[in-house]
């Protein structure tokens, strides 16, 4: 296999990857699905200790990055747990890739950070993929913010990934 062709079939499983969790977090219908709307608490036999926060899952990255391509996250919840699941994807092979992951929770008006912690994928990599998981209340609702970067000849680019929120189990 020439090198052309590795880095193309690493590029295809990084995004075939990409495709996977974004369909995760998306659904069938292209729309993005509000875990805690799809969740009824009365199944799960929680009720929401607050208000429900507003729906506001978005991603920003600059269509003009060099290297950075794109970044997807979703968060699930388990009973006294969530877990937050990312991906990073670059145009090319870089020097070092990673994720920087915060979980916040909404205490019925704002959002606040209850836990962090960033992973680096390596080099010489065009695809990261990592997750996180974080104990946290049942009754309150939890979000994902996660920061996808990459570093290449010396030039750091990120993009910014905020989740659908879920009610923790």
């Amino acid at each position: 296999m020439t090198m052309r062709q590795s880095k193309i079939k690493k590029a295809a499983q990084g995004l075939l990857a990409t495709i996977l969790v974004a369909g995760i977090a998306f659904g069938p219908s292209g729309e993005a699905v509000r875990a805690a709307e799809a969740q009824s608490p009365a199944a799960s036999g929680v009720i929401a200790l607050t208000s429900a926060p507003p729906i506001e899952p978005f991603s920003v990255f600059d269509s003009t990055h060099l290297y950075l391509d794109n970044g997807v996250s979703v968060i699930t919840p388990t009973t006294g747990k969530v877990t937050v699941s990312a991906t990073t994807t670059a145009l090319t092979t870089v020097d070092s890739i990673g994720i920087i992951f915060y979980v916040e929770k909404w205490n019925g008006s704002s959002w606040g950070t209850v836990g962090s912690g960033s992973t680096m994928g390596g080099n010489s990599q065009a695809y990261y993929h990592n997750t996180l998981s974080k104990t946290v209340d049942a009754g309150y609702y939890y979000r994902a913010r996660t920061i996808h970067w990459v570093i290449h000849n010396g030039k750091y680019e990120q993009g910014e990934v905020i989740t659908s929120s879920v009610l923790g189990i």
